[in-house]
């Protein structure tokens, strides 16, 4: 059968933004001719296991323990065993809500955000895929605004250059993108000159991605719902367009959540909390052009991802407890829903595996 493996990290406990019930991480098979989630199995261990990332030789997989400083959050380790995760061992989060995660190209390194603190960490991965102790940790300074969310850093994801050299760290808090020169042979971070690049106050960068050809990349700002398009040269960023991610006439409160490209480069797609919509766009020649709505039919798309041939968009409904597929037509960028729907309680974390 022509399938893929999706893994879906998870709430498993109470925090002041959600009221977590899920049992672990959860493993499904995407059927690649009808588009159907199929449940294999859920692996109970790693608290509140919310972001997820694979290794290059998909052997491991490594997951935030998105938990508040005090109850003292972990990056964990798992081993991947058919259809089932097993636990390797754990590492310090060095920080609070610990809400985003890389692996590096090489597979040699782990790459972690902590938005509660506002601070970056990088692990050494093991020769039998379990983590070392940190070898670099960086707290951001400073505040954005007077908004109450930009009053401190919240560093809100990892993303590394195409060519492994650059880390790109979208902050919340500060309004900013950070960049760091990375070390592929020590997992050393320093920052870039320059070191960041401002965004619009207000805006609350949140997520980051790279257009497929290398030379643009993309910030998904939550708190104005806005998408900043860069120019991208050897770690440097010109911004060439903003564009809102909800439709003109709505009174809905901004809440991004997601962004990513297809895999050939030609559709943009972001999700939109509390209007429950994945804004669709196409990309030309440093542009996007809006295209239309898609409803997520289910409550606050906290994370949504494209399988790797392009062929399937799935999403996670955090409040509504479901992942739904959609079937990407190519020629026109629309999603159609395939109809299949499964439960698994608060998906935030989407991760599709070419098996």
């Amino acid at each position: 059968m022509n399938f893929q493996t999706i893994y879906i990290g998870t709430y498993t406990e109470k925090l002041p933004f959600v009221d977590g019930r899920a049992e672990g991480i959860y493993v499904c098979r995407l059927d690649m001719n009808s588009g159907e989630l199929v449940y294999m199995s859920n692996t109970i261990g790693p608290r509140n296991p919310s972001y997820l990332a694979i290794d290059p030789q998909q052997k491991f997989i490594y997951a935030n323990q998105e938990t508040e400083i005090e109850d003292v959050p972990k990056v964990h380790a798992l081993v991947i065993d058919g259809n089932t995760l097993c636990s390797l061992n754990d590492q310090p989060g060095h920080g609070g809500l610990p809400c985003h995660i890389t692996v590096d190209k090489t597979g040699r390194f782990v790459l972690s955000a902590n938005y509660e603190t506002g601070s970056i960490v990088c692990y050494p991965i093991q020769e039998d895929g379990s983590l070392g102790k940190a070898t670099a940790f960086i707290q951001h300074q400073g505040s954005g605004s007077s908004h109450p969310r930009q009053l401190a850093p919240h560093a809100h994801a990892v993303v590394l250059s195409i060519d492994n050299r650059f880390l790109f760290v979208p902050d919340l808090g500060l309004d900013k993108i950070l960049v760091y020169r990375f070390d592929e042979a020590t997992g050393d971070l320093i920052s870039s000159d320059p070191p960041f690049v401002k965004t619009h106050t207000g805006a609350g960068p949140r997520h980051f991605v790279f257009h497929p050809s290398n030379r643009y990349a993309f910030v998904l700002n939550e708190m104005d719902a806005t998408i900043i398009v860069y120019a991208y040269d050897n770690g440097l960023l010109n911004p060439l367009q903003t564009i809102s991610t909800l439709p003109v006439d709505t009174n809905i409160s901004p809440s991004c959540a997601e962004i990513s490209v297809t895999p050939d480069g030609r559709y943009v797609y972001a999700s939109n909390r509390g209007h429950n919509s994945l804004a669709r766009f196409s990309f030309e020649t440093g542009q996007l052009t809006e295209l239309g709505h898609t409803q997520t039919l289910g409550e606050t798309p906290r994370d949504f991802a494209i399988d790797p041939t392009g062929t399937f968009l799935i999403v996670g409904n955090q409040d509504t407890n479901t992942v739904v597929t959609f079937r990407i037509d190519h020629p026109t960028g629309d999603l159609k829903a395939t109809g299949f729907v499964i439960e698994i309680p608060n998906p935030v974390c989407i991760l599709p595996v070419q098996s």
